[in-house]
């Protein structure tokens, strides 16, 4: 059994027996993974507090081709996002860009550029002081084409019906495709500064999260947003 590195993201973690854990990698080197820590949950193991949702960690894993739940045995922070975790809107919005990479990435597909993309949205996020929803619009936009997901959007101008697909899967108007063209033709950091009406950008999100949820297997909606609806 092959012992393996890889950095991470921790998508969801949750109690195993008395002292261990079950958790949800979305590992750079292996792609979403199913893994057990034990003693995790001991206030004196190494990993205590280390796999916990949304951090990005370096881990030490057992690794076996076609296994459903791999083995860790051990884990570190590889960076922190503190500004991120003191922050409601910005911790809501990485809450969901996790939910969203759990709920749409395949088990054991591995994609480098999906875990790049994870990290430099949360890396920008950790340090813009504005327009949130812009960064979160990107990473929607970014994460669709990833996936094989995305309209061409010259094609979609010369649409007289304005909307994405006939099924009518996005239903957006012709000012609404002139956004997503530039938040295509420009970097997160040039969108930051990219001032829109933020309604009109909630709009948008709204409307490309309806149709990831349509792409999920056994999901029409995502828990992270409805907790902090209900925590504001």
């Amino acid at each position: 059994m092959p012992i393996v590195k890889s950095e991470a993201f921790v998508l969801k973690s949750f109690r195993y027996g008395e002292t261990s854990k079950i958790v949800i990698l979305f590992t750079k080197n292996f792609g979403k993974i199913n893994a057990i820590v034990k003693g995790a949950r001991n206030f004196r193991s190494r990993v205590c507090g280390t796999l916990e949702t949304m951090n990005y960690i370096e881990t030490v894993i057992y690794f076996k081709e076609n296994r459903d739940l791999q083995i860790i045995s051990a884990a570190e922070y590889k960076k922190s996002f503190p500004v991120i975790l003191g922050n409601i809107d910005k911790l809501e919005l990485s809450f969901r860009i996790i939910e969203m990479i759990n709920k749409s990435m395949i088990q054991n597909e591995k994609s480098i550029p999906v875990f790049d993309l994870i990290k430099s949205t949360l890396e920008e996020l950790e340090i813009t002081e504005y327009n949130l929803l812009n960064n979160f619009l990107k990473f929607q936009i970014n994460i669709i084409d990833l996936m094989g997901l995305s309209p061409e959007i010259s094609l979609l101008k010369k649409k007289t019906n304005e909307t994405f697909f006939d099924n009518n899967e996005l239903n957006l108007n012709s000012e609404q495709i002139e956004i997503i063209d530039i938040f295509q033709k420009n970097n997160l950091t040039d969108i930051e500064k990219f001032n829109v009406d933020a309604d009109k950008i909630k709009l948008i999100v709204d409307c490309y999260e309806k149709y990831l949820l349509n792409h999920t297997q056994g999901s029409n909606f995502y828990i992270s947003k409805k907790i902090f609806r209900e925590i504001n």
